[in-house]
C-alpha cells in the first residue's frame, strides 16, 4: 500500500484555548502514539489533512508522516474527530507502525466487467464499496478488484470468494455479500435504501 506524505509540527501547548486558536489559524491539533514511547502532541495544516482525506476511503490512511525536520515515519491515521455537523475537523490521532506489524485498514473495492445478468434486465447492486482487511503494510493492497462479469441474474459474490493477497485476511464475516445482480425492482429499492442511509 502506498504511503501518503503528510507534514506535522510539534505542539507545546494543550488545553481548549490553545486548540481553539490553532483551529482558527487553520491548524488541526493531533497526537501520534508509538509503542514504548510517550504520546507526542502535534498540529497539521487543515489543507494538508483535507488533501490526504481526498485520497482515502473513510478516515483511515497509511502515511509517511514527517514531524518537524525529522525523518518520515510510517504511521496510520486512526481517528478523526469533527464537530456535531461533521464539517469542522477538531482533532486527529496517528499511530506509528512498523513494517512487520499487522494492522487493520479499510481498502476500497473496484468492480470490473459487465455482469451477464445486466443484459437480461438485471441491476448490479453493490452491498460493499470497501472492505476491512488485516495484514502487514507491505502486503496490504491499495484496492481490491472484483470481477462481476460472471454474475447472472440473481447471482452474488461473497467476501469468501474474493481473492486477497498472501498474508491478508478480511475482517468481515466471509459470508457477507459484496455485490449481486438483482431484478430491476429490487435494485431500485436497494438504491433508494442506500441513498436514504447516506442522507442520514
Amino acid at each position: 500500500m502506498e504511503q501518503i506524505p503528510l507534514s506535522a509540527i510539534n505542539r507545546a501547548g494543550t488545553g481548549k484555548s490553545v486548540t481553539r486558536k490553532l483551529r482558527a489559524a487553520g491548524q488541526i491539533p493531533a497526537v501520534i502514539y508509538s509503542a514504548g514511547h510517550p504520546a507526542e502532541n502535534l498540529t497539521v495544516a487543515q489543507g494538508d489533512l483535507e488533501k490526504v482525506l481526498r485520497q482515502v476511503t473513510g478516515d483511515t490512511a497509511f502515511l509517511s508522516l514527517k514531524v518537524d525536520d525529522g525523518d518520515p515515519r510510517m504511521a496510520v491515521m486512526r481517528e478523526l474527530q469533527t464537530d456535531y455537523m461533521g464539517r469542522k475537523y477538531l482533532h486527529v490521532d496517528f499511530y506509528e507502525v512498523k513494517a512487520d506489524q499487522k494492522i487493520t485498514m479499510e481498502v476500497p473495492l473496484e468492480f470490473t466487467g459487465v455482469a451477464k445478468g445486466v443484459s437480461l434486465g438485471g441491476v448490479l447492486a453493490a452491498a460493499m464499496h470497501s472492505v476491512r482487511v488485516r495484514g502487514c503494510m507491505a502486503d496490504l493492497p491499495g484496492s481490491i478488484t472484483v470481477d462481476v462479469s460472471g454474475l447472472g441474474l440473481g447471482d452474488g459474490i461473497h467476501l469468501a470468494e474474493i481473492s486477497l493477497p498472501a498474508g491478508v485476511e478480511a475482517v468481515y464475516d466471509e459470508n457477507d455479500v459484496v455485490v449481486h445482480c438483482v431484478e430491476p425492482s429490487e435494485g431500485k429499492a436497494e438504491a433508494e435504501a442506500g441513498q436514504a442511509a447516506e442522507a442520514e
